[in-house]
């Protein structure tokens, strides 16, 4: 089977098993073979970073081959009988180690939970199985989603992070492992990983997905998204996730129908927060992303500079995110598991357990100061259609670089620490982003953009980016193999 097959994206992929000249049986017996020969770490999974974890990804956590090679023999049997039922069906995908899977292992990524076989689907997994897609793997995530430290290792140099708890699922997208990945945000955990391994990925607005099923980190803030090998891979999954769902008290009435025509960029007005371009050292990054600008502007945009209000954001982030996580996560309090947590999440069990005691009033304050943040958010999308920024200021740091759980923290430069990010207003008012491939840093490393859009305006992220992949290949480019050390 040709290498171009584990990169081809879900729209060329469809076509081939519609029309029967491709099977899903094939598809998914050449990605499993593919995970065994270049993912598979010769230690047991979830395991902690490993010092000398050799060439093997370890992007997937548990591998379901036989529940695979099973479905996608059905899907084969439906194709052969009938249309798909949808543009996913019989394409193999991973979902991040967060959400329930009846009958396959769940580990939340933690030694704590190394056995733990759900006897349910959570609500993405419910509706991707309806779409007759193939689950083929459960993808490494930092044990309970917290930190930038993840034990699989980036494709483009195996010594550089993957910078957040969706690791596996972007490493896996990246590396032709699945065909799409399912990812989970707090606090940047889609957007920052999808930067350091050029992935495409989309954080939806908060309460488009369903998270029943799904390991609670923050529940204000938590989201689930789609990781693709482009902005269209992106919005076919939105599609076939999204709605209401009743057992997710959070999720909203708002089902999501993807265009597959996107509409022009003539005229649109994207808001650049030019200060985080500005803070990036590196002379090369700040053309590549100014050079990513021109491209919208060239495309019919209009494209203009902005300053975000200096607020408190990421101190508001990190104790609403403490105070909500103690709460999910008192029963390993109480029954002692906490202390089986990875030695590098051991600061984790004194930041819960202060968060448990921290004072009603200084959360409802946090909520109070988010609440400015949503309306300079709200602000900020009346004067502009979409909003920019670097993802991350540059290319992936170095993989044990220091970490502050659940994201990493604000990046290194000479722009003052407080300088406020445009992902801080992103997560804490649960607006629709996707990070997509802009460049290349000096080592040879992705950089990428994060766009930002209105509530519910998936669609306007989606097309503008679909309009940027078009004029521009970042998006195609794949780690050379052997990795780099």
């Amino acid at each position: 089977m040709a290498d171009e097959l584990w990169f081809q994206s879900i729209t060329e992929l469809s076509r081939q098993l519609a029309a029967r000249t491709l099977s899903s049986v094939a598809l998914t017996r050449a990605y499993l073979d593919r995970i065994d020969r270049l993912d598979t770490p010769p230690f047991p999974l979830p395991a902690g970073p490993q010092d000398r974890p050799g060439d093997r990804l370890a992007s997937v956590t548990t591998v379901v081959r036989e529940q695979a090679l099973a479905d996608a023999a059905e899907a084969d049997r439906a194709l052969a009988s009938g249309p798909p039922k949808s543009p996913l069906h019989g394409i193999p995908y991973g979902v991040k180690d967060l959400l329930d899977t009846r009958g396959v292992r769940t580990t939340w990524g933690s030694q704590v939970f190394a056995s733990r076989v759900p006897d349910r689907d959570a609500a993405v997994v419910e509706r991707l199985r309806a779409t007759g897609a193939v689950l083929i793997g459960k993808m490494t995530t930092a044990e309970f989603a917290g930190g930038s430290i993840s034990t699989a290792l980036n494709p483009w140099k195996l010594d550089r992070s993957t910078q957040g708890s969706s690791s596996g699922t972007v490493v896996g997208v990246v590396a032709g492992l699945i065909g799409f990945g399912i990812g989970t945000e707090t606090g940047g955990s889609i957007v920052f990983p999808a930067s350091a391994v050029g992935a495409t990925g989309l954080r939806p607005t908060f309460g488009r997905v369903s998270r029943f099923g799904c390991m609670s980190l923050a529940w204000s803030l938590d989201k689930i998204g789609p990781v693709g090998r482009s902005a269209e891979d992106c919005g076919i999954v939105l599609q076939a996730i999204a709605g209401r769902d009743v057992r997710d008290p959070g999720s909203a009435d708002r089902p999501f129908q993807f265009n597959a025509t996107p509409g022009s960029l003539k005229g649109v007005r994207i808001g650049v927060h030019r200060p985080e371009i500005d803070a990036e050292e590196a002379a090369p990054n700040r053309r590549a992303f100014n050079d990513a600008l021109a491209v919208f502007r060239r495309l019919g945009a209009t494209v203009e500079d902005f300053i975000l209000p200096m607020r408190p954001y990421f101190e508001v982030f990190m104790h609403l995110t403490s105070v909500e996580s103690a709460a999910s996560f008192r029963r390993l309090f109480t029954d002692g598991s906490v202390n089986g947590l990875f030695p590098y999440n051991w600061s984790r069990r004194a930041d819960w357990m202060a968060a448990s005691m921290a004072p009603a009033y200084d959360y409802l304050q946090a909520q109070r100061i988010r609440q400015m943040i949503v309306m300079d958010g709200d602000a900020l999308l009346q004067r502009f259609d979409l909003v920019v920024c670097p993802t991350f200021p540059g290319g992936a740091p170095d993989r044990y670089a220091p970490t502050s759980p659940p994201v990493p923290p604000p990046p290194v430069s000479p722009a003052p620490p407080q300088l406020p990010r445009l992902n801080w207003v992103g997560n804490l008012s649960g607006l629709p982003g996707m990070s997509f491939p802009c460049g290349f840093d000096p080592d040879g490393m992705p950089l990428a953009l994060h766009l930002m859009g209105r509530p519910w305006a998936e669609q306007a992220v989606i097309d503008a980016v679909r309009h940027f992949q078009r004029d521009t290949n970042w998006h195609t480019r794949r780690p050379p193999y052997p990795w780099r050390a």
